[in-house]
């Protein structure tokens, strides 16, 4: 038995019900009571049979006092749950204001009110020649008004349903529904009603499913429409639910509605939407067919629009208003009450943004409900949108006769009850029904849901059992343990070919149905959603695991190869290096010792060749791969600290620590260059004050005088200046230092030059390489394979002049690079000991792609650039902060406004990102906050950056207005 929850002062509910034991739904006085006088029409009370005694939020209280978490709230009419306040003071307001219960149609101050709240809920493009028309309370009043409109406008009779359907219960509404059970009485219902497939991939009529199904079903429509011996004459109209309720929360694809308008449109035939249950705010826009871009000719309203309380709309484009006066009429069309909680709630939803709630709690709910599908077989698909769902339960691993999952309606009914029996209250429907509905109000709370998922879990688990597993014959554990592992000899690689397709396959599924850089998921969802992986004995079917990865993980990931993730050096990885990845992940070398990676060392030098002489290095240079930038400039740093205490005093730092002048030593830099030279300072027991930094040029290039004068002051002051790091692309504006100015300068004082080339040595490629003159000249070089060389992360390299000064990071270990070894071993010049095998991924795409391709990739970026910071310099609404050097642009947005500009861009990079506007950068720039544009792609068009800046521009006026 539960507790008793308190429902005084509950704004929005957060809290669950308490459940210990089963709850008792043996039928009670109430409930006998019912039985005896009520017609056996009764439906809901068969299924959920409770007596309901209060209710606040999404929680109810029934006659024992047990509480349920309700997620069928009215079918769908209580979209901010039971007892909202702010509606329950509408209703007290409305009663003492003295206006009449209802009104006919006459107007009043509260209906004006109601029709501009429901004028600004709908699209603009809609309400700009809408009307509104009152019917009676119910949603078949609405429908059997639009039948009636839809035949006087066109002169027409026939009307065009979907499989599936349903409408209202009156007589032109059940003639078209697409239940046969309820209507196989009925006689005499409205004629001349036909019936076309509705896209329904589990199910599809044509045996195809997906996208392709949904568009067969089209097909079939338009070409009965063309065919003057199909036998169906023109309708009058064609009726949609844009997400089937009733029959099974069967959502029609955004592509098919539109086609479908278009088809519409092009034979004259008038289209409803019937949102009935589908529209305010369910599906996680203000009414599902907007997801689409397109409009309706009338569409059909009832159920929450109310706020609760009776109330049904057609509104409609004016070109069809054909009415006369009193041609439709009704007692309670002017219901004032429902027009004032109706105001009231269309004010909140929009108020407290419970659209946008019910999408992200709609997926929350979604991953749940998909989570549970992979540790149970009765679950065939989990479908919907926002937080209209359906979960279809099916027989599992029987097929019925047309080879589809086999429905279950029995079990449906078990798992029902027994998630009663676990506080959650759920409905039923669909083909057979057979489907679980949630259709919980928008104002449901994670906390709530994850209440609503362990009792359904629970539920399935209490009635259909865990998935089955297939009984084998009993095996050692070394046979169990087998399919974890890739195998040698025939079939031992099957299982490893079947795991890379299917995620190819998930893959490809979500790049192609990406439309933004981040999927918009709050992070504190997302966060929750993760968290409630177990991951304790849980053995989950790999395909489920891979399936779950893509729908948690990968959508849910920014995606870099999207136009709008632009912030960071964060580049789309080219096929060829991600092909190299499945090769260095399955052959899983270690590139420490030679024979532990054979034919991967000889790849890694003769990449670390062919790398040292593009950058001008002779043959005494060499170099090793790194984890990137950070391990390359802390290797080439850690050579010019133990070199020069070596020549200073002959000191050796590898057995001896450091010498006591370390404290002496000084490292000397840009102001402008990455922040891991104080790092390595650190690392290397230097500390960040042996970091000098140097004034720059306004363009962010070292100023070469004020370097020397610093060395000069520094080694008047007793200091020992070793190193000096130029920077090829500092990380915001782009900048490329005077190598070949600073080589003199190291030259002249005995120092290490370091070329931190993580940005933009990749120019050695292009026909810009010039701009890197002096280079060669460096004693190292950090290059970073996973920015511009477009590798997956990570994969880097650090390489020297002389191969000689790798002595010390030389270890000998008698396992694993013994003094006597012939063959080459590559842990004698890493920090590392382990290490990838990343050189593949460098190989393949030199030979796939080629250096000339790179080049003008970079030649392309680099022209882009420059477009994109003039079309920013003309727009009136962004600023250009600095000309870019390389291919970063620093702007801001400007506007029409007074706003703090600092903390009007610090908010719109935050909120471009958390709804997957756009991924942009953020830094500083005089002073000022700016926003960062890292051009790396070189297959965007000019097209792509003008649609980001208008994104941008957008959500920037949205968030001033």
């Amino acid at each position: 038995m539960s507790n008793v929850f308190d429902f005084d002062d509950v704004k929005h509910a957060s809290n669950v019900p308490v459940v210990h034991d089963l709850y008792d739904l043996t039928p009670d006085e109430l409930l006998l009571s019912q039985e005896h006088y009520e017609s056996e029409v009764r439906s809901y009370p068969r299924r959920l049979p409770l007596a309901i005694m209060k209710a606040t939020g999404v929680l109810v209280e029934d006659s024992r006092g047990q509480v349920f978490l309700d997620c069928l709230a009215g079918a769908g009419t209580l979209a901010l749950g039971y007892n909202h306040p702010e509606i329950n003071q509408a209703i007290i307001d409305q009663l003492n204001a003295g206006i009449p219960y209802q009104t006919l149609d006459m107007t009043t101050p509260v209906k004006d009110k109601f029709i501009r709240e429901v004028m600004n809920f709908l699209p603009d493009e809609f309400a700009a020649n809408a009307r509104i028309q009152f019917c009676g309370p119910s949603g078949a009043d609405a429908v059997e008004a639009a039948i009636k409109l839809a035949k006087q406008t066109t002169g027409r009779n026939v009307m065009m349903a979907f499989h599936g359907a349903y409408h209202g219960m009156t007589n032109g509404t059940m003639a078209m529904m697409g239940n046969l059970n309820t209507k196989a009485r009925r006689q005499g219902l409205m004629a001349d009603v036909h019936f076309m497939p509705f896209p329904y991939s589990l199910r599809c009529p044509f045996g195809i499913g997906g996208d392709e199904g949904a568009k067969q079903t089209l097909r079939y429509l338009e070409r009965m429409l063309n065919d003057d011996e199909s036998g169906v004459q023109k309708p009058a109209a064609i009726i949609v639910e844009p997400v089937q309720g009733e029959g099974g929360v069967i959502p029609a694809p955004a592509f098919w509605l539109r086609e479908l308008r278009r088809i519409t449109k092009e034979h004259g035939i008038l289209l409803i939407f019937d949102e009935i249950q589908c529209g305010i705010g369910k599906t996680g826009f203000n009414f599902a067919f907007e997801e689409s871009g397109v409009t309706p000719d009338i569409l059909c309203l009832s159920k929450a629009v109310g706020g609760g309380l009776p109330m049904s709309l057609l509104i409609f484009d004016k070109s069809v208003d054909t009415w006369r006066p009193g041609e439709h009429t009704g007692t309670f069309r002017g219901n004032q009450l429902a027009m004032a909680t109706g105001a009231k709630a269309l004010e909140i939803i929009r108020r407290d943004n419970l659209v946008e709630h019910a999408r992200v709690a709609g997926q929350y709910l979604r991953e749940g409900l998909e989570r549970i599908a992979t540790y149970v077989d009765c679950i065939g698909e989990v479908r919907g949108k926002g937080l209209m769902l359906g979960v279809e339960i099916v027989k599992g691993g029987k097929k019925n006769k047309f080879g589809e999952p086999e429905a279950d309606p029995q079990l449906t009914m078990q798992i029902q009850r027994a998630a009663l029996e676990r506080g959650l209250i759920i409905e039923k429907g669909g083909r057979q029904g057979s489907v679980l509905r949630f259709l919980p109000p928008l104002i449901i709370s994670l906390e709530q849901i994850d209440f609503a998922l362990d009792a359904l879990s629970k539920a399935i688990i209490a009635t259909a059992g865990p998935a089955k597993v297939v009984e084998k014959p009993a095996a050692s554990d070394a046979d169990k343990w087998r399919s974890f592992f890739i195998q040698t000899g025939e079939g031992g690689a099957d299982q490893f070919e079947a795991a890379l397709n299917q995620t190819t396959k998930v893959l490809k599924q979500v790049f192609e149905s990406t439309t933004a850089p981040y999927s918009g998921m709050e992070p504190q969802v997302l966060k929750n959603l993760i968290n409630n992986i177990e991951l304790n004995d849980q053995q989950l079917p790999l395909d489920a695991v891979i399936d779950q990865a893509g729908e948690l993980i990968a959508k849910n990931s920014i995606i870099v190869q999207h136009p709008n993730c632009i912030a960071h050096l964060h580049t789309p990885p080219l096929v060829p290096a991600v092909a190299a990845e499945a090769f260095i992940a399955a052959l899983n070398q270690s590139m420490d010792s030679w024979d532990q990676s054979t034919a991967a060392t000889f790849v890694e030098q003769k990449v670390v060749d062919w790398l040292c002489g593009v950058y001008g290095y002779d043959k005494q240079a060499d170099g090793v791969f790194t984890s990137g930038g950070t391990q390359s400039n802390l290797m080439g740093l850690l050579l010019a600290r133990d070199r020069f205490a070596d020549i200073q005093s002959g000191h050796n730092i590898q057995k001896q620590g450091l010498p006591e002048y370390a404290g002496k030593m000084r490292i000397l830099c840009s102001k402008k260059s990455h922040f891991t030279v104080q790092k390595s300072a650190s690392l290397m027991g230097l500390g960040e004050h042996a970091v000098e930094t140097v004034d720059t040029h306004p363009d962010g290039t070292i100023k070469l005088a004020s370097l020397v004068t610093r060395i000069d002051e520094l080694k008047r002051d007793g200091l020992l200046p070793f190193a000096v790091v130029g920077t090829a692309g500092t990380t915001d504006h782009g900048a490329i230092d005077d190598l070949d100015g600073l080589a003199d300068i190291a030259a002249q004082h005995n120092m290490w030059l370091h070329v931190d080339g993580a940005y933009g040595g990749a120019l050695i490629l292009s026909r810009h390489k010039t701009r890197l003159h002096g280079i060669e000249r460096a004693d190292s070089i950090s290059v970073d394979f996973h920015k511009l060389f477009y590798q997956p992360i990570s994969c880097g390299a650090v390489i020297i002049k002389d191969k000689s000064n790798f002595k010390y990071l030389l270890h000998h270990a008698d396992y694993l690079n013994r003094e006597d070894d012939v063959v080459p071993n590559l842990v004698d010049k890493s920090i590392a000991t382990t290490k990838r095998f990343d050189a593949l991924k460098v190989l393949m795409t030199m030979q796939a792609v080629g250096t000339h391709s790179l080049g003008a990739m970079y030649d392309h970026l680099l022209g882009q650039t420059q477009q994109v910071a003039d079309m920013i310099n003309q727009s009136e609404e962004f600023e250009l902060l600095a000309d870019p050097a390389l291919s970063t642009v620093l702007f801001r947005h400007v506007g029409n406004t007074e706003a703090d500009l600092d903390q009007l861009n610090k908010k719109l990079r935050f909120e471009a990102l958390v709804k997957g506007v756009a991924v942009l950068g953020e830094t500083v720039v005089d002073g000022k906050i700016a926003l960062k544009l890292t051009i790396l792609n070189p297959c965007l068009t000019m097209a792509d950056f003008e649609n980001l800046l208008n994104d941008v521009n957008q959500l920037a006026c949205s968030l001033v207005d």
